[in-house]
């Protein structure tokens, strides 16, 4: 009897836990049919567990209070903000929520042959996410950018010359908009909560470097209204831009030649130290605005062994040598004490065949090319580059060149081509003067650029008057000054 109690008793305790059991599953199954399966998710966020209202709360929370938030669209370093709103963005929630409570569930069923399934087979998890749903005028987006490219957007311009000055207009960095390639980074921003920031492309526009073609132009305008001849030599030694307005017309050398000479005093001396007695003619021929003929006379001497005329040979020796045969010295330095030369001289004549002649001084001539070439090849070698250093390697040194270009920067005289430039412009040159010719040759040293200038000028005339001749050294030196310094 006992035993048949306990076994009842042990049976009712299995019931009464089987029933228990399976109430529990029921309210877990009644609850579960109300809530978004395991493993669901939308737009990334987790929604297992929650109700319809429950899951709708967690991606607003999420997914659209982050996305409502203002996009800064950045046009290279000006910042435009794009607000959700101005392209109309919308976000199906309901729709997404729906999707995400239905998945897993397949068919309707009854509600006890749910049950069973739920209590036998449990609910894997369903592991899918619903996309975020949304919704944005294209339209809107394209004339947002558009209009950002009408207000940002620059138009490129070239370096232009200014009508009616010896000056040049800047050119301008364009800048573009391109919206076709910023349109899809701008999408993908409006459903980025991390990527509330784009950078737009624009494309940038440089201008051409200017065409040296544009100072020919300015400056045979000027040059044409002269009563002679100017010839004018321009160069830019690092990017080997030139321009030459009659540079083969034969003038007198004058003064300009003894550019050559204190080249040639380094080349005679074969090393890149000179006594400091030879360094001083050499400042004084620069210098001394009474005795200039006299010190290149000693520097000839010098030059010739003791021998003046030697000495002229010697340089103009090495004039033919460089290419520069439009250029010699037959004598000696008239010194500023003496009259003309007259008789003997004339006998030691060499003359020039060139295209056309300013009426040069027989004994000593050259050209505006020869001056801008010479200038060139000593500026190259203070540099450490070009002809002179490969030619004549061990005889000069760049130290060499450079003291003779400190020696024309010493020149007092800036009223042609210094009359061009600021007065804290460094320029190294030669000027002469005769009758009927002037003329200077030096390198400009600018913010811009380190450019080589030379201009010369003749009038057939007993005397060439400085009030008609300064001016156009100062406008051709101007508007060169302002052609390598535009936008400084």
């Amino acid at each position: 009897m006992r035993k048949i109690q306990l076994i009842v008793t042990i049976l009712l305790l299995l019931i009464l836990g089987v029933v228990g059991f399976l109430a529990y599953k029921l309210h877990q199954y009644d609850s579960y049919r109300e809530a978004i399966y395991p493993g669901v998710s939308a737009a990334g966020v987790p929604l297992q567990g929650r109700t319809r209202e429950e899951a709708r709360q967690t991606l607003e929370d999420v997914v659209v209070a982050p996305l409502s938030q203002p996009i800064a669209l950045q046009y290279q370093d000006e910042t435009v903000v794009l607000m959700p709103s101005d392209v109309n963005v919308q976000f199906f929630l309901d729709e997404m929520v729906e999707q995400a409570h239905q998945l897993g569930r397949g068919e309707q069923s009854q509600f006890w042959d749910g049950y069973v399934r739920f209590v036998t087979q449990g609910l894997p998890p369903v592991n899918e996410d619903i996309p975020l749903q949304y919704s944005y005028e294209p339209e809107s987006l394209e004339g947002f950018l558009e209009e950002i490219a009408y207000e940002k957007d620059q138009p490129l311009r070239e370096v232009q010359p200014i009508t009616g000055t010896l000056d040049f207009r800047p050119g301008q960095p364009g800048r573009r908009l391109d919206v076709a390639r910023s349109l899809p980074l701008v999408e993908k921003s409006l459903t980025s909560p991390d990527q509330r920031e784009v950078m737009l492309v624009v494309d940038s526009l440089e201008p051409a470097p200017p065409d040296i073609e544009m100072l020919r132009a300015m400056l045979q305008h000027r040059i044409d209204e002269f009563p002679g001849m100017v010839s004018i030599y321009v160069s830019d030694p690092a990017t080997d831009q030139r321009i030459e307005i009659n540079s083969d017309i034969v003038y007198s050398g004058m003064s300009v030649v003894k550019i050559g000479i204190l080249l040639e005093t380094f080349l005679h001396s074969e090393g890149c130290e000179l006594d400091e007695e030879t360094e001083e003619m050499m400042l004084k021929l620069v210098t001394d605005p009474t005795g200039s003929n006299y010190w290149a006379n000693l520097l000839l001497g010098e030059i010739g062994d003791g021998n003046q005329f030697e000495g002229c040979r010697r340089v103009n020796a090495r004039m033919d040598e460089l290419g520069l045969t439009a250029t010699f010295i037959l004598e000696p330095y008239r010194l500023e004490t003496e009259g003309a030369r007259t008789g003997p001289g004339l006998a030691k004549l060499r003359l020039f065949q060139g295209p056309v002649t300013a009426n040069p001084d027989p004994f000593i001539q050259t050209s505006a090319h020869d001056m801008g070439t010479l200038l060139e090849m000593i500026y190259d070698c203070s540099q450490g580059e070009g002809r002179l250093l490969e030619e004549y390697e061990g005889r000069i040194c760049p130290e060499g060149c450079q003291l003779i270009l400190d020696d024309l920067k010493e020149n007092p005289v800036r009223t042609m081509i210094g009359g061009g430039i600021p007065e804290d412009i460094p320029l190294a040159h030669k000027h002469g003067f005769l009758d009927d010719t002037h003329a200077d040759a030096g390198v400009v040293f600018s913010d811009g650029a380190n450019y080589v200038l030379v201009q010369f000028q003749y009038a057939p005339t007993e005397w060439l008057v400085w009030a008609i001749s300064q001016p156009v050294f100062e406008d051709v030196s101007f508007a060169t000054y302002n052609f390598f310094n535009i936008g400084q």
